[in-house]
């Protein structure tokens, strides 16, 4: 009678176990069935089944090694008995691979257990379950563990909560906040002297009697930009000044002439310029020159630049684009012609 009650006890066991798997699609083994469990079902009883538990756990075996240990290796872990040897041994051995028709999805790996198998989610692809079946709902870049009452977000740095959506301040995040705040109290001390000194100018500007701003005419050759002869190509010309300007000097004034004696030819020349050590937007002037198939044709015309008496007296003068043909009668020519002060 005890053999036919072990006997149905072991088919319902294993036939749950088979029906659990092709069923669901996914094992019970990461809910596990303990070697104790599986002992009982191998015909261990009574205090033999608590003293092998006891040695198999002192010698880390659990199920999946127990299915590839010999009757000596049972007998060298110490299990003495070789009728219990021999049951264990033929009840283990007969496990074959679960993983073989497993369904582990989204790159899972599967594990093969005894007479069942379970699935290692890769926490990278988003997926978690007994089958890695399930997305993860995880935010800001959590990662699911599948445990056994479904899943639990692991959260990166900066992030906590069930599913990682409460954010706190981490060391990292708070040096940040340091370092912008240290930037923005620069500027604004920068931006509070810059206001200091405007002020300063209007009170100068506004004490100041009508007509004290002068225009001074000059004809100053300048060396590097007398003859412009360039087919594309950008060079940069810096062109120091050939007077010295006076202390008060706010501007100064050059000429751009073109000389264009060709109806087939091309005089195309682009620049930007400005004082050197002075290269703001407001500082700059920009000139964009396009003569193509005209005949003995001149043009000129004057640009201010803003100029600051502390700083180098040079010019800077930068070609962006410049195409020429036609032959050396094309040509431009930038000179000195007045300043401003006040």
């Amino acid at each position: 009678m005890e053999k036919r009650s072990i006997a149905l006890l072991l088919s319902l066991t294993l036939g749950l176990v088979f029906n659990f798997t092709s069923a669901a699609q996914v094992s019970h083994c990461i809910y596990g069935t303990t070697v104790k469990d599986l002992l009982k079902l191998a015909g261990i009883r009574g205090a033999d089944l608590l003293s092998y538990v006891a040695k198999l756990k002192a010698h880390n075996i659990d199920q999946s090694v127990l299915t590839s240990l010999t009757l000596q290796q049972l007998h060298d872990i110490g299990i003495i008995a070789l009728g219990d040897r021999i049951k264990i041994h033929n009840f283990f051995s007969k496990d074959p691979n679960d993983c073989s028709n497993s369904s582990c999805k989204n790159n899972g790996i599967c594990r093969d257990g005894f007479r069942c198998f379970s699935c290692i989610c890769d926490p990278k692809n988003g997926y978690y379950g007994p089958g890695c079946e399930l997305k993860c709902p995880c935010h800001n870049g959590g990662i699911c563990k599948t445990v056994p009452t479904g899943f639990k977000c692991v959260c990166p740095p900066g992030y906590s909560g069930d599913l990682c959506k409460t954010k706190y301040l981490t060391e990292e995040r708070v040096v940040k906040l340091e370092e912008t705040l240290k930037q923005l109290t620069t500027r604004l001390k920068q931006t509070e002297q810059e206001l200091k000194n405007q002020k300063v100018q209007i009170k100068d500007l506004q004490a100041r009697p009508v007509g004290s701003w002068r225009l001074q005419r000059t004809n100053e050759i300048l060396n590097q930009l007398e003859k412009i002869q360039l087919h594309r190509t950008t060079p940069t010309y810096t062109q120091k000044l050939p007077i010295i300007l006076p202390k008060h000097t706010q501007a100064i004034l050059i000429s751009v002439y073109c000389h264009f004696w060709n109806s087939n030819g091309h005089a195309y020349l682009n620049y930007v310029t400005y004082q050197k050590g002075n290269d703001n937007t407001a500082a700059k002037a920009e000139g964009y020159n396009t003569h193509y198939r005209v005949y003995a044709n001149t043009f000129l015309y004057e640009q201010m630049i803003p100029w600051n008496s502390t700083l180098p007296n040079e010019l800077i003068f930068k070609v962006t684009n410049s195409y020429r043909t036609g032959g050396n009668n094309n040509w431009y020519r930038v000179r000195l012609v007045g300043y401003m002060t006040s």
